[in-house]
């Protein structure tokens, strides 16, 4: 008896049937509706601080406070670990332990992350709080975007 190629390897061969690619998954009722829920709750927000302005304040006092300028929003910090633990569960970690073998890239991507983005992100908002935005929003709001040590 001749046997398929199929049946001796068990690969399945090229063919018409064999290269369609399966049907993505659907989008959820969230994802589907992602414009409406932003723009939802960007109107919640603007109704909550018109009508409970004292709870806008009371979320500004969670705020971890270096030299009475805050550093870390605590409620901000809370909802970004919610808004990116899906996605961080999604992570395949063996394949970022494959990446992380390759020192070059990773050493490159830490460096610029670390020790050159903060400091020209500091620039950028000192040149435009600073300088080009100075007159509009006064000398107390840019003593807020100066090193708090």
């Amino acid at each position: 008896m001749i046997k398929s190629y199929e049946q001796e390897t068990g690969v399945k061969a090229m063919t018409a049937e064999g290269t369609i690619p399966k049907q993505a998954k659907g989008l959820n009722v969230f994802e589907r509706y992602l414009t409406i829920w932003v723009v939802l709750c960007i109107v919640g927000g603007i109704v909550l601080g018109k009508f409970a302005p004292g709870f806008a304040e009371y979320l500004d006092g969670m705020a971890i406070y270096v030299n009475k300028a805050p550093v870390v929003s605590i409620p901000i910090a809370v909802c970004l670990f919610f808004m990116m633990y899906p996605i961080m569960v999604k992570i395949d970690f063996a394949e970022v332990l494959k990446a992380g073998k390759s020192i070059r890239p990773v050493g490159l991507t830490l460096f610029v992350n670390w020790a050159v983005k903060p400091f020209t992100m500091y620039a950028i908002s000192l040149l435009f709080l600073g300088t080009l935005f100075y007159t509009f929003i006064g000398p107390d709001a840019v003593d807020l975007i100066r090193m708090p040590f």
